[in-house]
């Protein structure tokens, strides 16, 4: 090996530790800020203390018209020139301390705007609060929602614990634990408090009619809701799950979502490993404290169960296997006075898995599905790009990678995208239309979620610079299709961030 590669190598060991020791915010946070910032931080910093030594005065210095930093004098009369750079990574590491029991809060690690956190101040507002509002974060089945949760009390993190809950993603501490009435922890950082503070999310003084959750709802007993016409002219049947609890349940239809989730997973039957799919009813601010009998088989629905959620705190699944081919129709969910929540379940045409092996085949022959679809008796130009979109859509289900997964659904789109050209009247557009809107809900997350994860690769494996420049290629020309049909506005912020890193 050659000098110049050990010292390649060397250097990108030492990279390696230093991003894994070290978030990686720190080094993409910007040395210099605007003067107005500049002077105003100056102004926060006078008096603090900087590493046990006082700090006599801060003065505004510039690099440029638009650049600038700052010189601090210390009470041991040193002087130091700071980098915005320097105290973000100050603020997160205790090396700075304001006056009054303020703390300096960074609410970007890509901006230098800041914020400060009077310690005092957060303390009287929580120890007098009796509510927490919480709003949930992306990637979770509540993103966007608010829920009200009892307070139990406020603490803060004891010395074991603060190993275990070390710091955010940002490099932010944790300081803080809320315990809630229902038995759930809430941890915060001070940039958390900091904007739960300016956010309102604690209620020293609840109205009236506030929901506040406080104990967890129990379940009970699963009930079977038999089958019943629902739409007769249209053929659509309906049956269902009552799922009941120990007391009333405050939550609205909109608080209880529901996802389809695909796992690989070994058949007990057959011994063999295979994809299968599972909708998850998730009910939050409830428990499973003891063994629920559920059903083998309900109509198109196996292996009906209520689960417990292993990911997050007081919350539950009501999960079921399912054929996603059959699945037509969304569940139905309604919040009764009688301490229970029914699920309702469509079917529209005969879906009875009476015939198991027919449910437990995913690979069911195009010739089979053809004549299922179709009576015509010679294949139709529509007929050939549909059942090619079918085929692809399975393949695509089975495929365990994520980036050729996306690729065969982006084919089965422009495969839907011909058999709408050749549709020849009302029902095999719509037929087609239909089929296309369903993988436009998917196809956004899915797609942002896998270039997430190959830029992530990029940075943590050596590839081949043409291997990579076929792969950007690629990622960028999935955004660009995602960016097409991304409904929401968060996505297609995500989707332009996504962009200007590969670019």
């Amino acid at each position: 090996m050659s000098k110049q590669r050990q010292i390649r190598t060397v250097v990108g060991w030492l990279l390696l530790i230093s991003i894994t020791l070290f978030p990686t915010s720190i080094f993409a946070f910007p040395e210099y800020t605007s003067k107005l910032n500049a002077i105003k931080l100056a102004e926060t910093l006078d008096k603090g203390l900087y590493r046990d030594l006082r700090i006599s005065s801060v003065f505004v210095k510039n690099r440029t018209n638009d650049e600038h930093f700052l010189q601090a004098v210390l009470e041991d009369g040193s002087s130091q020139e700071w980098k915005l750079n320097q105290v973000y990574e100050w603020s997160l590491t205790d090396q700075l301390q304001l006056t009054g029991n303020r703390v300096l809060v960074f609410p970007s690690s890509e901006s230098t705007e800041f914020g400060i956190l009077d310690k005092n101040e957060f303390y009287r507002l929580v120890l007098t609060s009796q509510a927490y509002v919480k709003t949930y974060g992306e990637h979770d089945l509540l993103e966007g929602k608010r829920m009200t949760y009892g307070i139990r009390r406020f603490r803060m993190l004891h010395p074991g614990e603060e190993e275990q809950f070390a710091a955010d993603d940002q490099g932010n501490r944790f300081r803080y634990v809320l315990e809630l009435d229902n038995g759930g922890r809430e941890i915060f950082t001070y940039l958390d408090a900091y904007q739960l503070m300016n956010d309102g999310a604690f209620i020293q003084d609840p109205l009236e009619d506030d929901v506040i959750l406080s104990q967890p709802f129990l379940v009970r007993e699963l009930v079977a809701l038999p089958r019943q016409v629902e739409d007769e002219l249209r053929n659509i049947w309906r049956f269902g799950v009552e799922i009941i609890f120990d007391q009333n349940v405050a939550l609205t239809p909109d608080l209880i979502p529901y996802q389809i989730v695909e796992q690989n997973l070994r058949d007990p039957e057959t011994g063999l490993r295979k994809n299968q799919f599972f909708i998850q009813v998730m009910i939050p601010n409830a428990e499973k404290i003891r063994e629920v009998p559920g059903f083998r088989t309900l109509e198109y629905l196996q292996h009906v169960e209520v689960v417990t959620d292993v990911e997050h705190q007081q919350r539950i699944f009501l999960k079921a296997q399912i054929n996603p081919q059959i699945f037509e129709l969304p569940p139905f969910v309604e919040v009764t006075s009688n301490n229970s929540i029914v699920v309702n379940f469509f079917s529209v045409t005969d879906q009875s898995v009476t015939r198991r092996q027919q449910f437990l085949d995913s690979r069911i022959p195009i010739a089979g599905l053809q004549s299922a679809f179709f009576s015509y008796p010679q294949e139709t130009e529509f007929e050939r790009y549909y059942l090619q979109a079918v085929e692809q859509i399975r393949s695509a289900q089975r495929q365990s990678n994520l980036h050729l997964k996306i690729e065969t659904y982006l084919n089965a789109l422009d495969s839907l995208h011909e058999s709408a050209l050749q549709a020849q009247n009302d029902q095999e557009i719509a037929q087609a239309l239909l089929q296309r809107d369903t993988l436009l809900k998917t196809l956004p997350d899915l797609i942002i979620s896998n270039t997430q994860r190959k830029i992530l690769e990029s940075t943590q494996m050596e590839q081949d610079s043409i291997q990579m420049e076929e792969t950007r290629r690629q990622l960028l020309s999935h955004l660009d299709r995602a960016a097409d049909f991304a409904p929401q506005r968060d996505q297609q912020q995500k989707i332009a961030s996504l962009r200007n890193i590969l670019r």
